[in-house]
């Protein structure tokens, strides 16, 4: 028998193949980045949400979703009687940072991973503008159906194979195989991020520091976030391979009325809210230069609900519920400087604890089911008819809480280290 250089190719190719389906084989038994179980501590998990989330969808194939960032991941619960009475199979689709358009990409999956009927879109006064849209680095369309696509399972097959093959799925199985499994998990298979756990782990800023200089911190961050982009950067951007991304044409505003025409199209009842942070974000908004940012992006979205009112004036309005205002909730008072108390219904000054969002679900579901009391002036409706009163109120909302319940040290939040300037007083007029 010949021994010539095709048959060593043909030995060299048969090992190969041999060892990738053996890394292959490997990965998908140790499961790290928790494609195929959830509900178990895998480090590796945590820092790629949405890779996990796009995965959960196609395991859950669920009926109701909810959609949001950061601020819907922690305080928006499947466990919520209300919802768990109207759908069997619920899920939290949001994840940190979540753009408009990212939304809408997992939106699309969603429905093609199993038939969705319902739709509770969380959104921060931030995602209500008309800049360009945006993607965040860890986004990857590849894990991502689009629609009911017939090629659909191929590509979710190549896109296991990509994952499963790569070199760093098999760092983080062998990390995992050495890791301490004795470690609470923070996240639950309904795609919630527990707030109880999370924020309670021995080695979080908000147990060493105690809940209001983690509040502070958060606030600082804020600062950070807020002005960042007013201010010269200190050191020279990365050198950037190959022609710059060429902007979406579409906004941020306009991936919400894609998301508001998909869920028409297709059937889907969809329900919209102003996500419930602290004030402090709304006073942040208004030191640092954005109150202009927050009024005409309530008024789009009204105006985008009025054209799609118009255009369906056969079907019900979508509705929509705003709990960023001040009302008794959003003002509640930070503990003492210094106290380890908590606060009854924040984390810190975005991101709220269950005990809201339960009272956000008792709003939206309408299902008789309430699990706390309603506050009267907690989730306003606004329309065309009524938002330059609400717009007003919000103004008036915000002198009276300068008037009675302003935190002094909101003046002397420092940013990159040097006092911010933010122009925080009670006597100033933010809204112009």
């Amino acid at each position: 028998m010949s021994k010539g250089p095709g048959r060593y190719l043909m030995i060299a190719f048969a090992a190969a193949t041999a060892l990738l389906a053996a890394v292959v084989a490997f990965n998908a038994n140790v499961d790290p980045l928790g494609m195929y179980v959830s509900g178990v501590h895998k480090p590796a998990m945590y820092n790629r949400v949405r890779l996990l989330k796009a995965y959960e969808a196609r395991r859950v194939q669920p009926e109701s979703i909810v959609l949001g960032t950061s601020r819907v991941h922690l305080g928006i619960s499947p466990r919520h009687p209300g919802w768990t009475s109207l759908y069997q199979r619920r899920y939290n689709l949001a994840f940190d940072g979540a753009t408009t358009k990212e939304m809408y990409a997992y939106l699309k999956h969603a429905d093609a991973a199993g038939n969705i009927r319902h739709v509770m879109l969380g959104l921060d006064t931030y995602h209500l503008n008309a800049t360009p849209a945006s993607l965040r680095p860890d986004f990857d369309a590849s894990i991502l159906m689009d629609e009911r696509h017939a090629l659909n399972p191929v590509r979710m097959l190549l896109a296991d194979l990509k994952l499963l093959s790569s070199y760093g799925t098999l760092k983080e199985s062998i990390r995992l195989l050495e890791a301490d499994s004795d470690q609470p998990v923070w996240y639950a298979p309904n795609g919630q991020r527990l707030g109880e756990v999370y924020f309670r782990r021995p080695t979080e800023n908000f147990v060493t520091c105690g809940p209001r200089c983690y509040f502070d911190e958060i606030d600082k961050l804020e600062v950070t976030f807020k002005l960042g982009w007013k201010v010269p950067q200190k050191t020279l951007p990365a050198v950037q391979s190959g022609p710059p991304a060429e902007p979406d044409p579409i906004t941020s505003l306009g991936y919400i009325e894609k998301i508001i025409e998909y869920c028409r199209s297709h059937d889907v009842e969809l329900v919209i809210f102003l996500t419930p942070s602290h004030v402090h974000q709304l006073e942040l908004d208004a030191a640092t230069g954005n109150w202009w940012s927050v009024e005409n992006g309530k008024r789009g979205i009204v105006e985008l609900l009025a054209r799609d009112a118009r255009r369906h004036s056969d079907k019900d309005a979508i509705a929509l519920y705003d709990f960023a205002n001040y009302n008794r909730v959003t003002t509640e008072r930070l503990p003492a400087r210094g106290s380890h108390d908590e606060m009854q219904y924040y984390w810190d000054s975005s991101h709220f604890k269950e005990v809201i969002g339960d009272m956000v679900l008792d709003r939206l579901l309408h299902t008789g089911v309430q699990l706390k009391s309603q506050v009267d002036d907690f989730g306003i409706e606004p329309g065309a008819h009524n938002i330059d009163d609400l717009i007003a109120r919000l103004g008036s909302g915000q002198r009276e809480y300068r008037a009675h319940m302003y935190s002094p040290d909101l003046r002397n939040l420092s940013w990159q280290g040097q006092s911010s300037h933010v122009c925080f007083h009670p006597e100033h007029r933010a809204v112009q």
